[in-house]
């Protein structure tokens, strides 16, 4: 599959999660759909929890799927939000970028749409330019 084919893939499907979102309280639907080093696709929805902030984010929903097929690598992620049923600027959340790193290098591309409506891609390095390593 080639590079512009697997991020529309990666978009379809994380806008297609936002439809599963658990999201009652705030009605702000997220998804999240990655591709890890071996070309396996994994998806997750953000799961909200009346005991906020116990809820579940759409990245951290889509790398446990990915961790528990015994992958460990992301090549791109995408991340779509959605509120009232527009698509919504959304980028990664404090943890969750982290979260992405550890299970990246510093290359993997993060796409998500901005305050403009755009849908840029970043890399984890611009977005988390100092995460937390033991090395």
């Amino acid at each position: 599959m080639s590079h512009k084919a697997l991020t529309k893939t990666l978009k379809d499907n994380a806008l297609k999660m936002t439809e599963k979102s658990f999201s009652p309280y705030s009605n702000f639907q997220v998804g999240a759909s990655l591709c890890s080093d071996s070309d396996r696709i994994f998806n997750g929805c953000n799961v909200e929890n009346l005991a906020f902030p116990v809820g579940t984010c759409a990245e951290e929903a889509a790398i446990a799927a990915m961790i528990s097929a015994g992958e460990h690598k992301i090549k791109e992620i995408v991340i779509v939000a959605s509120k009232d049923g527009k698509e919504v600027p959304c980028s990664p959340c404090g943890a969750c970028r982290q979260r992405i790193a550890q299970f990246s290098d510093k290359d993997t591309l993060i796409r998500f749409v901005d305050a403009s409506g755009t849908m840029v891609a970043q890399t984890i390095s611009e977005l988390l330019p100092h995460s937390f390593s033991f090395e």
